[in-house]
């Protein structure tokens, strides 16, 4: 039809009376309904041009023969490009608009196949920091991530059958919160709020709804990302020297976990995890995990099985009074928190245990290996192995001694202090030997001791006397059988604790935090042992000012005096002016000031003259008092909670477990340290391809370290050969960029 013939019937159906509906029921129309509204939607945009039959411009008629020939040559050209990209490039140079189907039915026709779906090209990404991606993929491949998070969801399971999880408040807190439910600045300001903000995790989890914990909605899946993020955090922060994952460095937790989390969340989710009071169940139970991948390492040389057991003191700043014990790295009494480490014989760390202030040593030293017993031992019989627990001077003390005598399952080794060796107290001396692993001369020996706390017990110990031959002296104490172990075995096991132990843990202290004090909650208790000095102190105190009360109340008397003299000669003195140096003072006020002085300095004279009549009751009754001063405002003790610590020690033992077990098994044994592990290698960037179905990490070559790169290349090929697959369950690949 004409556009003018559309056009009038258009308007003649407009200006109708009736409906759109019962026009085109009662009279016939050359076209529908549908088509009438969208006539008239074009008349009135464009006028009779918006009515023109397009068609007729060849726009819409089938593909001429010269597009056709078109589009299977851009397809043959590149078989890659997509339907829409062809289609586009029709239009492009054919003027012609067609769709996506017409250009594969063309494609059809011409017996040209379109692959579908389509291949999807590896995604390119830039990590400034790709080592990581090794400790997250021995994680994976050593089980560590799943055993993590299979435990923390059975203690989860585990604690909703409790009383606490069942009794929890249903009622929301409205109180601070916007209608959204987020939290505002109004509800840190809330005085209950406040009160509670750093109170101990005993007390907070009274109160505490469980139910809306994000932990006991997670998933397995979501639990073991967590984890893994968490195991990242000594790397990200540089070693705790930063205090958030929210840094540029924090970004590679997208491709170390799978997900970029926020500092926030890996924080909540170790409060959570505090709150459930899991850190116990996750220490015993790595050890277990850990010796089953030791366990296949060559012996360490020795007729025995050692275990190091050593101390890390960490700096507690706080106001509160806490307890104190000696921090050596700041060389001064302070606030602190002590971890007991346990370590096996080639210095890898399996168990922790922290304590507010001083650490229960010594005798307790047992107990805690009554702890993880069952771990250390395994499935299976019993071994037939002599245990020996090596310790260092500060466990030496005849309480441990006798702890030690009382079983015979563990043996001990230390040394005695310089001060402790005194020679009436040998009761036996052998002769010298040589010592087969140094230069010095040893003699068997059985010493004496006595305990401190029960006088007149005394101990026999076997002792191992050193004498260098540079001149020092050195004396081992050990409960091990002479007919078991010779005297140059003891030495050894002893000081084989620098390089097997003591080195490695200084090492790890500077890798994964462990001189770092996690968040925490304090706990206010009463000092029974102040308040028991204190109460003593008031009693001396009361008995000797009862028979002292004579001299002091001489005493009093000339101090009184000598105060009014004073405040007099003070009065006389602020009246007279310094002029060139010189009081200028009339003479009767020069008399009268004279006569103070020697009326201070007699009052002083008595006051010694009583003092050295009544000397000693005197001088301990001041001492008492300035004692009792000392102690007031002391009545009370702030306990401070280890629970977020030793959940942090346990992912922090877990990541130096990890980098030493790449050393070990990929650089096979070759000498290096954490810390080089860490500046060399991972922190390298690398650029990460991924596909549908592999991973592949191409660290980027260091050309200024060539003998590293070498090393490095070799150890990557034998990580590569582990087929480890990442969360994704995609395979994951490690190599080295070219030259």
């Amino acid at each position: 039809m004409e556009p003018k013939a559309i056009a009038a019937i258009v308007e003649k159906i407009a200006r109708s009376p009736l409906s759109v509906s019962a026009y085109f029921k009662r009279h016939k129309v050359p076209f529908g309904r549908s088509r009438y509204f969208q006539y008239k939607a074009q008349l009135a945009a464009n006028g009779l041009d918006g009515l023109v039959d397009g068609r007729s411009g060849g726009n819409r008629r089938e593909l001429t023969a010269h597009a056709q020939g078109f589009i299977r040559g851009v397809h043959q050209e590149n078989p890659q490009l997509s339907l829409r990209q062809i289609a586009d490039r029709v239009e492009s140079s054919c003027g012609i608009r067609v769709s996506r189907m017409t250009v594969s039915r063309c494609l059809l026709a011409a017996g040209l196949k379109v692959q579908w779906p389509r291949p999807v090209e590896a995604e390119m990404i830039e990590s400034s920091c790709g080592g990581f991606e090794i400790i997250g993929a021995l994680a994976l491949h050593l089980g560590w991530a799943r055993h993590t998070a299979e435990m923390i969801v059975q203690e989860r399971e585990r604690f909703r059958r409790t009383a606490a999880y069942r009794d929890e408040r249903v009622w929301r807190d409205r109180e601070g919160r916007n209608r959204q439910g987020q939290f505002t600045g109004a509800y840190n300001r809330r005085a209950e709020i406040c009160a509670q903000r750093f109170a101990s995790v005993e007390d907070k989890r009274k109160g505490k709804n469980y139910s809306r914990m994000a932990l006991f909605q997670s998933g397995e899946f979501v639990v073991e990302r967590k984890c893994l993020g968490i195991l990242a955090l000594p790397l990200i922060t540089l070693n705790g020297l930063m205090r958030s994952a929210n840094n540029p460095l924090g970004n590679a937790l997208e491709h170390f976990c799978g997900y970029n989390y926020q500092h926030h969340t890996l924080d909540k989710f170790l409060r959570e995890l505090k709150y459930l009071g899991i850190s116990d169940r996750l220490l015993r139970d790595q050890v277990s995990f850990w010796r089953q991948h030791w366990h296949e390492f060559e012996s360490a040389g020795l007729p025995f099985l050692c275990y190091y057991v050593d101390g890390n003191t960490k700096p507690l700043w706080s106001k509160k009074r806490v307890k104190q014990n000696k921090v050596t790295m700041l060389g001064r009494v302070m606030g602190c928190l002590e971890q007991v480490f346990v370590h096996d014989a080639f210095g890898h760390p399996v168990y922790l245990e922290t304590y507010a202030g001083k650490a229960p040593v010594g005798e307790h030293i047992l107990g805690l290996f009554e702890k993880i017993e069952a771990a250390l031992e395994g499935p299976g019989p019993a071994l037939q192995v002599q245990r020996v627990i090596v310790m260092d001077a500060a466990s030496n003390g005849v309480a441990t001694l006798r702890a030690f005598a009382s079983q015979e399952k563990y043996h001990y080794i230390t040394a005695l202090d310089d001060n402790q060796w005194n020679p009436r107290k040998v009761i036996e001396e052998g002769r010298a030997k040589r010592y087969y692993y140094g230069e010095a001369t040893l003699r068997e020996c059985r010493l004496e001791l006595e305990d401190s706390r029960e006088k007149g017990y005394l101990v026999e110990v076997r002792a191992v006397r050193i004498d260098w031959d540079y001149g020092k002296r050195t004396v081992l104490i050990t409960s091990v059988p002479k007919e078991a172990v010779g005297a140059s075995l003891v030495v050894k096991a002893y000081f084989d604790r620098w390089p097997s132990e003591e080195l490695q843990f200084k090492r790890m202290k500077s890798f994964a935090c462990l001189n770092r004090v996690a968040g925490y909650g304090k706990k206010k208790l009463p000092d029974e042992k102040v308040r028991a000095t204190q109460q003593q102190l008031q009693h001396h105190i009361t008995a000797l000012r009862q028979s002292l009360k004579v001299p002091l109340k001489q005493i009093a008397d000339q101090e009184e005096q000598l105060a009014k003299a004073i405040e007099k000669e003070l009065g006389i003195r602020s009246r007279a002016p310094v002029v060139d140096g010189q009081r200028k003072l009339k003479e009767a006020a020069r008399r009268e000031l004279n006569a103070l002085s020697r009326e201070i300095a007699a009052s002083r004279r008595q006051v010694k003259v009583i003092e050295s009549q009544w000397g000693k009751p005197l001088r301990r009754l001041r001492r008492y008092e300035k004692e009792w001063l000392r102690l007031q405002g002391k009545d009370h003790l702030y306990r401070i909670d280890v629970e977020l610590d030793q959940i942090m020690g346990f992912f922090r033992i877990a990541l130096v477990n990890i980098a030493s077990w790449f050393l070990s098994e990929c650089f096979e044994k070759h000498p290096m340290s954490l810390a080089r592990l860490l500046h060399a290698i991972l922190m390298m960037p690398a650029e990460i391809r991924l596909t549908k179905d592999a991973r592949r990490v191409v660290l980027k070559r260091n050309p200024k370290d060539r003998p590293m790169m070498k090393l490095l290349e070799s150890a990557l090929h034998r990580l590569t050969d582990l087929k480890i697959r990442d969360l994704s369950d995609r395979d994951i690949e490690f190599c080295i960029s070219p030259m």
